[in-house]
């Protein structure tokens, strides 16, 4: 019996100290997937039915910096950094989402 709950308090401990984030960035664009590994520094324009869409991927943020959309709502959202939090820039046919593991709750 003293085993098990020290195996199971063991394994609670690893997951307590494991980092949890993002590990990879999706973005869609015109039917293409792109999947970039976290964390990573770069920037790129994806082209859109109204223009260009700017992303930009720091560590394991990401934001879009530029868009030719008329209300620039994608920009305005800022920064994004835990895993399933999503930007998307509707004209241009833009998503932008961070995957990853995600804990809800760590009891101690």
């Amino acid at each position: 019996m003293m085993f098990v709950l020290l195996a199971a308090g063991g394994f609670g401990f690893w997951l307590a100290r494991r980092p949890v984030g993002a590990d990879k960035c999706e973005i869609r664009a015109s039917n293409t997937k792109f999947v970039i590994q976290l964390p990573a520094d770069t920037t790129f324009a994806l082209s859109g039915p109204v223009g260009s869409t700017v992303v930009s991927i720091k560590d394991r943020a990401a934001r879009v910096v530029r868009s030719d959309c008329p209300r620039k709502l994608c920009v305005r959202m800022g920064e994004i950094t835990r895993p399933g939090q999503v930007i998307i820039c509707v004209p241009n046919q833009v998503v932008v989402q961070l995957v990853g593991e995600e804990l809800d709750a760590i009891t101690r």
